[in-house]
């Protein structure tokens, strides 16, 4: 609930009465840069843990496309025969129990033990070992001790002063609006954007959503010219099932309704409205959204009032379903990554950056 009022209130239009609580976040949002920087001031000295150490982050709250750049650079790795651990918090996850293991053993946990995003890595990356703590730093320091990879991932590191990094990606929202870059709660931002002078790559995801690309691209560049700059956008071509897979073009002459719990859901809702026969409702629901019986209830309550062919939503909110009969079709929408200039260079500048040698 105060996340979907919050959201209300940062998208308003200028004379909204939403204006008014809008004051209110303006003053909390002096005092989270405060404490922002006291808290940075007071940081211990980065701890390095004796491997390479790769940050997927961003400078905002809520989804900027990290997990399937974290799932695009892992995979890149490991068809170079680099052994990949990934480290995350497991966000939303309802155990504190630490796991390390393999991706074909996460991912035969529930979502509840792991975090979603957690849970759809391991689906997607087998092969590569996860670690699983509240500590970033400790979760890391487990795999290196263990010795089994030759670099890790942090998922969303960018923010985390006590682990070393040897390299810093940062995933910028081309899709967001720029006038919600304003500090949290005020708008979205974790941090100013000069804090992306700090990063080694800068990734402008959802880039097909921009208003200006070129000029985006240019401000970024002029911001933090030492930097890689990419662009990347995130196309869903596959509708997955309990059990079988379709081309997306399997929508286009469909009735759909989508929900999902995501960070960023309109680019997604433009998405499916673009792909679908008739897009029926859109359900947004708060980000690492916990699915009960009664929401369950309610998506099938709305695709039956619809009259909805096809239900959809996202790899995230599908690994959190339970066994339910929604009354017609369901699939996630699976998707995958188009980068620019190409996956060539990013590898290969990955690769010499860390002295990482390939297998064959």
């Amino acid at each position: 609930m105060l996340e979907h009022i919050w959201k209300r209130v940062i998208r308003r239009r200028r004379s909204s009465l939403w204006a008014i609580p809008a004051a209110a976040l303006w003053v909390g949002s002096v005092g989270y840069r405060l404490l922002a920087t006291w808290q940075r001031s007071r940081s211990a000295p980065a701890e390095s843990i004796g491997i390479p150490v790769i940050s997927v982050g961003n400078i905002t709250v809520g989804g900027t496309g990290k997990t399937p750049v974290v799932h695009f650079l892992a995979r890149l790795l490991l068809s170079e025969g680099v052994r990949v651990g990934i480290v995350s918090s497991g966000y939303g996850r309802r155990s504190q129990a630490a796991i390390t293991e393999p991706g074909y053993k996460v991912q035969k946990l529930s979502a509840d033990e792991t975090g979603d995003e957690v849970r759809l890595l391991a689906g997607f990356l087998p092969e590569a070992v996860f670690s699983v703590d509240r500590s970033k730093l400790t979760a890391a320091r487990r795999l290196a001790e263990a010795g089994d990879v030759d670099v890790v991932i942090v998922d969303d590191g960018f923010q985390h002063p006590r682990l070393a990094r040897d390299l810093d990606i940062v995933t910028y929202d081309a899709a967001v609006p720029r006038r919600q870059l304003k500090m949290f709660p005020y708008g979205i931002l974790r941090e100013p954007l000069s804090a992306l002078k700090r990063a080694d790559v800068i990734i402008v995801t959802r880039s097909n959503f921009a208003v200006d690309i070129g000029q985006l691209h240019k401000s970024l560049e002029q911001l933090n010219p030492d930097a890689e700059h990419y662009r990347a956008q995130f196309r869903i071509d596959t509708l997955v099932g309990h059990s079988r897979r379709l081309p997306v073009k399997y929508l286009e002459d469909k009735s759909v309704l989508l929900f999902a719990g995501v960070g960023n859901f309109r680019p997604l809702h433009k998405q499916v409205a673009a792909l679908a026969g008739d897009l029926d409702y859109a359900l947004e629901l708060s980000d690492h959204q916990h699915y009960d019986r009664q929401l369950l209830q309610r998506i099938r309550s709305l695709a039956e009032h619809h009259d909805s062919d096809v239900i959809v939503t996202t790899g995230k909110d599908w690994v959190k379903l339970p066994d339910f009969d929604f009354g017609c079709e369901i699939y996630y929408l699976a998707q995958s990554t188009d980068l620019d200039p190409g996956e060539e260079k990013l590898i290969a500048y990955v690769l010499k950056r860390l002295e990482l040698k390939r297998h064959g």
